[in-house]
């Protein structure tokens, strides 16, 4: 799994001047939030500050300065993009450096020592294992793996009449129909589309199988999911939700689902 394997990664760095992690809640749909995570981050920076002020290494200070810069600069450009939290770790010797804008609250907290503090994001990946959703869009499926609300990878799915198949495709050329309209296209969907989503099962659960997760949410019109839903193993069945989200951005779609099942 992608996560457990950051996690590994991370832990397994340690850096003698130190290694910065911090943990930010930035919920913004908590009144209390309004944007006083930004007063949480300066005064948790400022403490950091404090905290090596009459440290005997010389490049210490001066290491975690330059690391609190940065990081201050990059959550500035990453504010348009916050979720619920913010978790950031990097090490002095530019070898580390890992960002997470997570979809799960955390504890806002900060951290400067010899290696990583990942305890909190071990919890979580406990708690939130990498999951899938599974957006239905009548021809169009989107399979998302996403962890702590972060999106790891989509494939997307669409039926092709000309080849009675679902197509894997990239996002930018879905396949054309030439010789069927989208009246043609309509009376044949509703017509074989419980036959169309049977067969897509089987290249789903490859999917959840393969990538060693828990399951998967099923998103969609409330007449897809009860079309694709019967055929889903309950193993891989994690929830549903019949909302027609296709059309929204991936990461609103996560969000959704975060803040509805999760």
């Amino acid at each position: 799994m992608t996560m457990t394997k950051d996690i590994r990664r991370i832990k397994a760095k340690t850096d003698d001047i130190g290694i910065l992690t911090l943990y930010l809640n930035t919920d913004a749909s908590e009144s209390r939030q309004n944007g006083e995570w930004k007063i949480h981050l300066k005064n948790g920076m400022k403490e950091l500050k404090d905290q090596v002020k009459d440290s005997e290494n010389p490049e210490e200070k001066k290491a975690l300065k330059k690391l609190l810069d940065q990081a201050e600069t990059r959550i500035q450009e990453q504010q348009l993009n916050m979720q619920k939290s913010y978790f950031l770790t990097a090490s002095v010797d530019g070898k580390l450096w890992e960002e997470k804008i997570l979809q799960v609250p955390v504890t806002t907290s900060f951290h400067w020592s010899t290696e990583a503090q990942t305890g909190q994001l071990e919890a979580l990946d406990q708690k939130f294992p990498e999951t899938g959703i599974i957006v239905i869009q009548q021809r169009n499926v989107t399979f998302i793996e996403t962890a702590l609300g972060e999106i790891l990878e989509e494939k997307h799915f669409s039926w092709d009449l000309d080849r009675e198949d679902w197509v894997d495709y990239d996002k930018a050329t879905p396949p054309v129909d030439r010789a069927t309209g989208k009246d043609e296209f309509q009376r044949r969907f509703d017509e074989n589309r419980q036959r169309w989503y049977k067969n897509l099962v089987p290249r789903l659960s490859k999917e959840i199988k393969e990538r060693n997760l828990n399951g998967a949410y099923l998103v969609g019109s409330r007449e897809s999911v009860a079309e694709l839903e019967p055929h889903m193993s309950q193993a891989h069945l994690n929830g549903t939700i019949t909302k027609n989200l296709g059309p929204m951005p991936s990461h609103e779609i996560v969000k959704e689902v975060y803040d509805t099942l999760i």
